[in-house]
């Protein structure tokens, strides 16, 4: 049965202003009732119900088909999801999908907050999915993430775990605009890293291993998608944020981006190989830690990046592409391979108020403020 809580209960719910961000972080207006969810059925029906206050509690499994909430239009401005108070919110094999495919031109859902929640997928569940392939019936694991933010404006995404899922674990695209991700967790576990048996998936007209799908984020999803090709949008925060172990590759980077104060963490350094179902090998090494796309404009300053390979790498869809790549202050310890340098600037690159920590304390502070509280 869904749940009322009331206002003075749950302090987490209030509107927050301060990302420290583009976003403003409205989410629910103040006089929406709190709806306190525990199952599945009790989050799919306060989604039905399009209540704009939803509040997790305890584990919810979305079951072994994985399962995607969508919330396709304006009647979506201006709603929160959070984890109850403690941090033991999980939603697993769960996707919020925030899509404004279907929106008229120039419209965005907007206003929204997610926090305080653990994104996970199951392992077993994936492996027994059939071989997926993109675009056919059978491509629910491919398209699978923790949050898809699709032509969203004003989104905060705060104090989140994501971790085991098979497709990015994080996306933003399609013109969404003003987004701050920030104190999120992203990582894979050392049983994904491992998995056998090892499924091969047609990702993208290529085929690929399940355990070498380890993304943390994509912001804008091609280059038509991007800030400089794609009309002026994608301006995103992205710090405090805790990314890795275990992570192959990515955040991927099309969008104007100020990146501050996130500790890349390749501590685990995957080397070898892991066999496919379908008897080839693949890599599991990390191939970059942070990649500038086509059409970015990336302000990368006082982040810490501990033995990741390939740092900062230039990944563009087409040769001669614009980007623009800005750094400063950055820490980078036992980093290997190749690393991109960005140009040094001064003065603040944004016009929103924000506080750097020293990229030195950051491997402590990260492992100690991020995911759900």
């Amino acid at each position: 049965m869904l749940t009322a809580i009331a206002l003075g209960l749950c302090p987490a719910a209030q509107a927050q202003t301060d990302t420290g961000g583009f976003s403003t972080g409205i989410g629910a207006p103040a006089d929406a009732i709190p709806i306190n969810v525990s199952t599945l059925d009790e989050l799919t029906r306060a989604v039905t119900n399009n209540a704009h206050r939803i509040v997790i509690n305890g584990h919810i499994y979305g079951g072994p088909k994985l399962k995607t909430l969508t919330f396709s239009d304006n009647s979506w401005d201006n709603t929160t999801i959070e984890g109850a108070s403690g941090g033991n919110a999980v939603l697993e094999n769960i996707q919020l999908k925030f899509s404004g495919e279907k929106l008229s031109d120039g419209r965005n859902i907007s206003n929204i907050i997610i926090r305080d929640i653990t994104f996970s997928g199951r392992i077993s569940d994936l492996q027994a999915l059939p071989p997926q392939v993109k675009g056919t019936s059978d491509d629910a694991g491919i398209n699978y993430l923790g949050v898809s933010l699709r032509r969203v404006s004003n989104a905060w995404i705060d104090h989140c775990t994501f971790y085991d899922i098979s497709d990015d674990l994080f996306s933003i695209g399609l013109s969404s605009d003003k987004i701050t991700v920030s104190y999120n967790h992203f990582y894979f576990s050392d049983n994904w890293l491992t998995m056998q048996p090892d499924p091969v998936w047609n990702w993208v007209g290529t085929y690929n291993d399940l355990a070498g799908e380890r993304l943390a984020m994509l912001v804008g999803i091609n280059k038509d998608d991007s800030y400089a090709y794609g009309g002026n949008a994608l301006h995103v925060t992205i710090h405090h944020n805790w990314i890795g172990p275990n992570m192959r590759g990515r955040p991927l980077l099309r969008g104007w981006v100020h990146a501050y104060n996130n500790y890349f963490d390749n501590s685990t350094a995957p080397d070898g190989y892991n066999k496919g179902t379908d008897g080839k090998s693949y890599p599991t090494v990390q191939y970059n830690a942070l990649q500038i796309g086509s059409g970015s404009n990336v302000v990368s300053e006082s982040n810490y990046f501990y033995k990741t390979k390939n740092s900062n790498q230039i990944g563009l869809d087409a040769d001669g592409d614009n980007y623009s790549f800005r750094e400063r202050n950055n820490v980078y310890e036992s980093t290997t391979g190749k690393s991109a340098t960005g140009t040094s600037f001064t003065g603040s690159p944004v016009k929103y108020t924000y506080k750097l920590d020293s990229a030195s304390s950051l491997s402590s502070l990260q492992k100690g403020s991020t995911g759900p509280r």
